[in-house]
Parts: structure tokens; C-alpha cells; sequence
């Protein structure tokens, strides 16, 4: 019968010295997902430089960047409606139709410089509002009901730019574009100050908005606000719109390819990496690899007793201690079950570790959190334990799925040994 491990970790310097210098995997991950976060702003810096070095570019290139900006923000629109991200696509429509308002060739019964002066203060208007609008709903769905309301919503606001163009109504215009503020801090800008208002108010409450969801698109989208706002202010030079506008969209584009990245990778419910990651890390193993499967203990007991909004809090909770675990990859493998892999590791060097994990775990004292069930047993204490079954591929030509049936093996051992423990 293989030994049973229920003892505190060694204190042995030996295994202590070896436990030190350990990349830890998951706040490697945990930072590259702040990265991606704030990617849009990273972005934003860059287009912000390379805007300003437009002049060392070769002068065909800048001729095409309008083209090139209208077919970012087609592609754009046709990757959001395979996908049917909503918000995006009609984020992504607005744009390529307020690009599109302020280039399109002004009839010649029209005096053309107060219909283009018209088309620009009313999209400076109107588009950070758009912006804020669409970044503050779910995802309905393109054709849907909402979807088709959304439609009109947008052809209800061209019809009404067109109107005021075609009418030239400059008592309007001038209106518009009336100073409201006289701040001797603030730039001279050609936006409007009722545009600029628009904009810092969209701004504001999109910020406060990721703050309390903490939800990458809000950042995304503040990220868009912040390249039309550029784009309106270097109005003077033609690019800006086309430049700036290239680089919202490109902004959108990233943002969805990176949540569909992270749905197909990371597990909704722990954040941890998921059984997808899992099967396609197994496949850069070598020759010498331990894995551990990791189960909680009594866990279907906890759901009947406790309801299975507080099984998943359970599981939040070991997801949250696995994310800071060193000398291994966490995966969440499914239901109430963990993996764990330590390439280039041997079982006896992988024990430690996983010791420690378990120890952790059962000092993480979980907390019932109060609800219309569980009012009896709020704010209860509980303590969580995980059982850990462990196989190495010892040098064999084994597949990692025979590894992961002998760890398999060793985790009902654990399990028949008491639980609580880690077991080979």
C-alpha cells in the first residue's frame, strides 16, 4: 500500500530551500490578465505618439488610412455579428456611420462648410452619449427584439443629423456649439462645450461603472471614448478622424477576441485555467511530470445542506487559494475537482507542495453569506478540506490520462484513508 501523507510539511531546509525559488504560475497569469485589461489604454498611448510621427510615414500610406479605417471598422462589425456581441457591433456601426456622416460628399445646393461644421458638432454630441449607452447593457443579441430596437434608435439619430444638416438652420449650429465654461485651465479645442460635457460625463460614469463590475469591455469602451475625443480635437487634420476611428475599432476588435480567449480558457465560476487549458498544457509535457487531482471533501453533503449558491462559494474560495499556489499549474478540472501539474517534477519533490496546498485550503475558513435559505445559518464559519491523489510519470512512456487514472486511483485512496490528506 503506497504511504499516506498527513503531516505538516517538512521543515527540512533542504525542501524549504526548494520550495523558494518557484516561478508562481498563477500571478504570472493574474498579470498578464491585468495587462489585458488595461490594453485599450496601452493602445490609446501608443496611436497617441504614432499620431504625432504621421509626417515620417510615406505619403501613400496616409492617403489609405481612410480606407483602411472603414474596412478595421467593417471587419469590426462582421467578426461582432458572427460572434452576436451586440454591444460591440453597434458601438462598431456608430462609428463607421459618424466616419462615414463626416466624409460623405455635401450636395451643392448646401453651403458646404456649415453642413460639414453641422455633421461634426452633432456627432461630437451624440456619439459619447452612444458610447455610454450601448457600454451599459447586457448582451441582448443583434436580432432580437432589442436588436431591432437598437436599429432604430440608430436610423432615428441620422434621420435627425440629416434633418439639421439639410436645413441649415445655423441659429442651431451656433447653439450647439455656444460656450458654456470658462475655465482658463481648460485647452482651446473645437469640440463643443455641450460636447464636452458629453464626454466627461460618459467618461465618468464608465469608470464608476468597471470600478463596481470590474468588466474589461467598460475599460475597452473608455478607451474608445478616449480616441474619439482625440479624434475630434485634431478635427483640423483630415487623418484624425480616420486615424483615431481605426484605432476605437481596433480597440473593439482586441476586446472581444480577448473574451472569447479568456471564456474558452479560464473557468467562469474559480478564474482559474480551464479543463481546455489543461488538455492542451499536458501535451508540451515531457518525459518526468507528477499531476495531482485534488477533490473537496463531503461536497455534495455541503449542497444538500447548504444550497448550491454556497457549493460555489466553496469553490471561489479554493480557486482563490490555488490562484496564489507555488510549484505547480492549477487547472479547474470540473464539478468539485482540481488539477494540478508539476512539469519536470517528481512525485516525492511534488508532495511538499501539495501539502502546503492542502494545509492552506483547510485554514481558509469559509464564511455562509446571508440569504432568504440560509438565514439560520448565516455568517457560520465552516471549515473546507480537499483530499489530493498524486501520480508522477516516473521516466515511463505513459500518456498524461493514464497519470491523471493513477492519481485518480490515489485521490479514492485519500479519500478511504480519512480524507483530508494527500495520498500516492
Amino acid at each position: 500500500m503506497p504511504r499516506t501523507y498527513k503531516k505538516r510539511v517538512s521543515k527540512n531546509p533542504t525542501i524549504n530551500k526548494a520550495l523558494l525559488p518557484q516561478i508562481n504560475s498563477s500571478a504570472v497569469a493574474t498579470r498578464i490578465l491585468s495587462a489585458i485589461r488595461t490594453t485599450p489604454l496601452g493602445i490609446i498611448l501608443i496611436a497617441g505618439i504614432a499620431f504625432f510621427h504621421l509626417d515620417d510615414l510615406p505619403g501613400s500610406f496616409i492617403s489609405a488610412i481612410p480606407t483602411i479605417s472603414y474596412m478595421i471598422l467593417l471587419f469590426g462589425i462582421a467578426i461582432t455579428s458572427c460572434f452576436n456581441r451586440s454591444r460591440a457591433f453597434f458601438i462598431l456601426l456608430i462609428l463607421f456611420l459618424s466616419q462615414l456622416g463626416m466624409s460623405i460628399p455635401i450636395p451643392t445646393h448646401l453651403d458646404k462648410t456649415v453642413a460639414l461644421h453641422g455633421i461634426y458638432l452633432t456627432v461630437s454630441l451624440l456619439l459619447p452619449l452612444n458610447l455610454l449607452f450601448f457600454a451599459s447593457w447586457s448582451e441582448r443579441g443583434i436580432f432580437s427584439s432589442w436588436g431591432k430596437r437598437c436599429f432604430l434608435f440608430i436610423f432615428l439619430q441620422v434621420v435627425f443629423v440629416m434633418g439639421l444638416v439639410l436645413s441649415g438652420d445655423r441659429e442651431l449650429f451656433n447653439e450647439i456649439s455656444k460656450k458654456l465654461f470658462a475655465f482658463s485651465f481648460m485647452p482651446e479645442t473645437p469640440i463643443p462645450d455641450a460636447a464636452l460635457a458629453a464626454f466627461f460625463l460618459s467618461g465618468v460614469l464608465l469608470l464608476i461603472k468597471r470600478r463596481r463590475n470590474n468588466t474589461h469591455f467598460k475599460t475597452t469602451i473608455f478607451g474608445v471614448l478616449a480616441a474619439v475625443a482625440f479624434a475630434h480635437h485634431f478635427n483640423a487634420a483630415q487623418i484624425a478622424i480616420p486615424f483615431f476611428y481605426a484605432v476605437a475599432g481596433l480597440m473593439i476588435i482586441v476586446s472581444v477576441i480577448q473574451d472569447y480567449y479568456v471564456k474558452a480558457y479560464l473557468d467562469e465560476l474559480t478564474g482559474l485555467p480551464s479543463r481546455r487549458s489543461l488538455n492542451e498544457d499536458m501535451l508540451k509535457l515531457g518525459s518526468n511530470y507528477t499531476i495531482a487531482m485534488v477533490d473537496v471533501d463531503f461536497f455534495k453533503k455541503f449542497n444538500d445542506t447548504y444550497g448550491h449558491d454556497a457549493g460555489d462559494d466553496v469553490l471561489r474560495l479554493i480557486g482563490k487559494v490555488m490562484k496564489n499556489f507555488k510549484g505547480g499549474k492549477t487547472f479547474r478540472y470540473g464539478g468539485e475537482e482540481f488539477t494540478v501539474l508539476f512539469p519536470g517534477k517528481t512525485l516525492s519533490e511534488a508532495i511538499p507542495y501539495l501539502e502546503v496546498l492542502r494545509e492552506e485550503i483547510a485554514k481558509s475558513k469559509f464564511v455562509l453569506r446571508q440569504d432568504s435559505k440560509r438565514k439560520k445559518n448565516a455568517n457560520k464559519k465552516l471549515s473546507i478540506t480537499v483530499s489530493i491523489g498524486a501520480a508522477d510519470s516516473n521516466h515511463k512512456e505513459i500518456s498524461p490520462d493514464e497519470v491523471i487514472k493513477l492519481a485518480d486511483k490515489a485521490l479514492y485512496r485519500a479519500k478511504e484513508n480519512g480524507r483530508n490528506c494527500v495520498s500516492q
